[in-house]
């Protein structure tokens, strides 16, 4: 009995043994195969490992390539080209950034999503950068109709969402509290002429087409009928350095009413610190390049334009800043 006993403890311990080997997590198998390479486990996330593997799985060459560069080896021409036209062609985020870096489209896919995403789109949607995005939306949705409020105490409010894209932001925040009210209206001003017909057709679908204009203008440039209460900056400054920041701030200083106040945003350190991997396919597939900013610089930025810096809120992953400011006149 005693031996009988022996053999079935000595069977359990190997078939532990056993599942641990087989039956590992994908994660677990990927961070090996990538430790193989001499990658570091802590630069990639649970969503980034998961897109390698099914790189490896369709094109192994593509998948070893992403990985070296990422790491900064030397990799050859032939292999970035080969990788690059895969990118291009098997992700519609990729195509529509690397053709207009500055595109509205990309944030449209990262608030809507894409049906049927391929693994590199799909990646794109559940990064944490991604969902950053999205995230900013449904905060300045929630902080919106407070300033809205603060201004309707006092009369009509006019609202200038300036580098709007679509504007999706002010269409949703009119149709979800202001759509049968006529005090609050607003101005879109985009140069992406595109931009500007899906928003109005999001507009209308959402029933506030009679309360926003849409303006095909550079917003440096623009000269509205009347100054704004509430100017929208969003989005806009992410790819600026400081001092270009302080001459947008100052020149758009001269929209505003006085009491007006701004709204700006920009991307975080923390997103730098925390997302790397995404920041990494952007900047090397499209050349986005952004100047990520704490709220220290933020709050400079405001004040060395001739605003005085009253609070900020963000996202909810604290990818990124949304400051509020009313200039000095």
């Amino acid at each position: 009995m005693a031996n009988k006993f022996y053999q079935w403890q000595k069977f359990r311990s190997r078939f532990g043994l056993w599942k641990r080997i087989f039956f590992r997590s994908k994660k677990e198998k990927i961070n090996k195969l990538i430790e193989n390479q001499g990658e570091r486990r802590v630069q990639f996330s649970e969503e980034s490992l998961q897109l390698l593997e099914t790189l490896g799985q369709e094109n192994l060459r593509v998948k070893e390539f992403i990985i070296n560069n990422y790491k900064g080896l030397p990799v050859s021409p032939e292999m970035e080209e080969e990788t690059y036209n895969y990118c291009v062609t098997h992700s519609a985020i990729f195509a529509v950034t690397t053709s207009n870096p500055g595109t509205s489209t990309l944030t449209e896919f990262l608030y809507e999503g894409i049906p049927f995403p391929s693994p590199i789109d799909n990646y794109f949607l559940q990064s944490k950068g991604g969902k950053a995005v999205k995230a900013r939306l449904i905060a300045i949705e929630k902080e919106l109709p407070k300033i809205i409020e603060e201004y309707r105490s006092k009369g009509n409010v006019l609202i200038g969402n300036l580098g709007s894209g679509p504007g999706r932001d002010v269409i949703d925040t009119l149709s979800n509290y202001y759509r049968n009210i006529s005090d609050v209206r607003a101005i879109h001003i985009d140069r992406d002429k595109k931009a500007l017909e899906r928003g109005k057709r999001m507009a209308e679908i959402k029933g506030v087409n009679h309360l926003i204009e849409f303006v095909q203008e550079n917003f440096l440039r623009y000269t509205p009928p009347q100054k704004f209460d509430i100017l929208l900056l969003i989005g806009v400054l992410c790819p600026l350095e400081i001092e270009t920041c302080i001459e947008y701030l100052k020149t758009t200083k001269r929209l505003l009413k006085e009491g007006g106040c701004i709204v700006a945003s920009n991307v975080s350190k923390k997103m730098l610190r925390e997302d790397p991997f995404t920041y990494y396919l952007m900047k090397w597939g499209a050349n986005w390049e952004l100047v990520y900013k704490n709220e220290e610089e933020l709050k400079q930025i405001y004040e060395k334009s001739g605003y005085r810096w009253e609070r900020c809120f963000s996202d909810s992953y604290g990818f990124h800043i949304m400051g509020i400011g009313r200039p000095y006149f």
